[in-house]
């Protein structure tokens, strides 16, 4: 097998410089992000805030009612002139271009005041009123914010803002507007030339410190650091040697106590290898004794199917999965004469080669006591009392059983519960329900344990489904239980499948609801259609 090339490494050396490299445009862009930020900050609060302030001012004073005198007439008196003076002191002492006083209207504006021009220039002039200026100054003429600004950046080197407040007659209604407005260079511009130089200052201070800090850096950590890793592919390249590898650093610091931990490695590792080829050999003879215990395992249970192609009076299917190599859980079907037929599902306490082991001496004992002609109580009876005189292990095990014994003739049958699941029942018309009833004690608890039957009658095209505990407590993820109700959802979605492919359903259920969650305990069933003496296999 051709190796993969591998990918070409960058240098210990070159990533130390890069990463100062990193260091250093980290600070220029951090130092560049405050002082954009403050420059912006004290931008508000010197300009905007004073633009707002004055413009809210002048509102404040100015007579609305007098304001539409002079709008609708077009004559002035002392009281204009003095608030045209009012609106100078403002705009000097705010550092404003400009201050103006505009009754608006749908596409023009017509001027009361303005100190850019003279009393009679001023009064009743007329501009367009349109775009985002209108909409800025509607916005705050319209009483849908206190105040607003507008922000007339088309220029590249200057921009003007404007500030707007609404003057109100004496009913409350809004009857002009004051507006301030300032020009300055680009705030942009500012920002780039002050961060240029900035660069320029913080680039020039680190580059000497950044180059002594390397040189140190090289000396003290990257040259052993390199020597190390030539001694580190020194003694991977010989592990069978018993030659001690030293790298011989003598730093005075952490690298020189991870030298002395490479040589002490040194040593361990070579005693550990040892012992790991010693361990995966034991290893590998466990793991073939599991697999040949899990081909034993599977051999004792019925798994050819059909099991009985020559008889047409009912279907039959089963499958095992054991939660680990080998499983506790059995199942076992076989004629007891021509015309019975008995079916058993059980569920061994614990896990692993015990579990294995008392499953396979189960399974015999069960299948021996039903031949003989045994009813199912009378059989478990006789299996418990078997199985409680040489079940000496501790904690003692026992089985949890659900036999059945089904006269194929005429579809009545006896049934024993020792302490399992309800088994599933659905009849030719209906839908899958559990059979619900009391159970008997498991298996190989108690000596002298009597045990209940249960009689039963199958139609043609009823349907039997049994499990082990597997099924129903099979957990996802978030610890959730598959549950009885889920499985009945699962069988009912295809209620006439055959029993092969119900057992497919349910297994299919179950993986999309555990996910990725670790099968934790054996998943065992039976599914089984009866068709009568006719063997009509098209009932559904």
């Amino acid at each position: 097998m051709s190796k993969e090339p591998k990918k070409k490494r960058k240098k210990l050396t070159v990533k130390a410089i890069l990463g100062l490299i990193f260091v250093l445009i980290f600070i220029v862009i951090f130092v560049c992000i405050g002082i954009t930020w403050r420059y912006i900050d004290d931008f508000d609060d010197s300009h905007y805030g004073t633009a707002f302030a004055l413009t809210h001012t002048a509102s404040e004073y100015i007579d609305g009612e007098k304001l539409t005198g002079y709008y609708k007439n077009g004559t002035t008196d002392d009281y204009y002139g003095q608030m045209r003076d009012f609106l100078k002191l403002l705009q000097s002492e705010g550092k404003l271009d400009r201050m103006y006083v505009f009754v608006p209207s749908e596409n023009e504006l017509v001027t009361v005041w303005d100190t850019n021009k003279t009393a009679g220039n001023a009064l009743g002039s007329r501009q367009a009123f349109d775009g985002e200026f209108k909409k800025s100054a509607m916005s705050t003429f319209s009483g849908k914010s206190e105040e607003n600004v507008y922000i007339d950046d088309k220029s590249a080197n200057n921009l003007v803002v404007t500030a707007f407040s609404p003057i109100y007659d004496k009913n409350g209604n809004p009857v002009a507007m004051v507006a301030s407005e300032f020009k300055g260079e680009s705030i942009i511009l500012k920002i780039v030339d002050f961060n240029l130089a900035t660069l320029v200052i913080v680039l020039v201070s680190s580059i000497i410190p950044i180059l002594i800090f390397y040189r140190r850096t090289k000396k003290g950590v990257l040259l052993p650091i390199k020597r190390l890793n030539s001694s580190a592919k020194q003694m991977v390249g010989d592990l069978e040697s018993e030659k001690l590898v030293s790298p011989d650093i003598h730093t005075g610091d952490e690298i020189e106590e991870l030298s002395d931990s490479f040589e002490q490695m040194n040593v361990e590792l070579r005693d550990y290898i040892r012992q790991l080829r010693l361990a995966t050999a034991e290893k590998e003879r466990i793991g073939a004794e599991l697999n040949m215990a899990k081909d034993i395992q599977a051999a004792q249970l019925p798994s050819t199917f059909p099991a009985f192609p020559d008889r047409k009076e009912f279907d039959i299917y089963a499958s095992m999965t054991p939660a680990k190599e080998v499983g506790g859980d059995f199942y076992d079907f076989f004629l007891v004469d021509d015309d019975h037929l008995a079916m058993v599902i059980a569920d061994v306490s614990g896990k692993g080669i015990p579990a294995s082991l008392f499953m396979m001496i189960s399974k015999i004992l069960i299948k021996n006591r039903l031949k003989a002609g045994d009813s199912p109580s009378a059989a478990l009876e006789k299996v418990n009392n078997q199985l409680i005189e040489t079940n000496n292990i501790k904690p003692k095990q026992f089985v949890t059983v659900w036999l059945a014994v089904l006269e194929l003739s005429s579809g009545k049958g006896t049934a024993a519960n020792a302490g399992h699941e309800h088994p599933v029942l659905k009849r030719a018309d209906g839908e899958y329900e559990l059979v619900e009833y009391r159970h008997s004690p498991p298996v190989s608890l108690l000596k002298g344990l009597r045990f209940r039957e249960h009689d039963f009658e199958l139609k043609p095209g009823d349907r039997l489904f049994v499990y082990t505990d597997g099924v129903a407590e099979a957990k996802n993820t978030e610890r959730e239980l598959f549950g009885t109700d889920r499985l009945l959802t699962v069988l009912n979605n295809d209620k006439n499948a055959s029993p092969q492919q119900v057992l497919g359903n349910v297994t299919n259920g179950i993986n999309a609801f555990v996910g990725e969650a670790e099968q934790f305990d054996d998943i065992t069933m039976i599914g089984f259609t009866y068709y009568g003496l006719d063997g009509n296999t098209d009932i559904s």
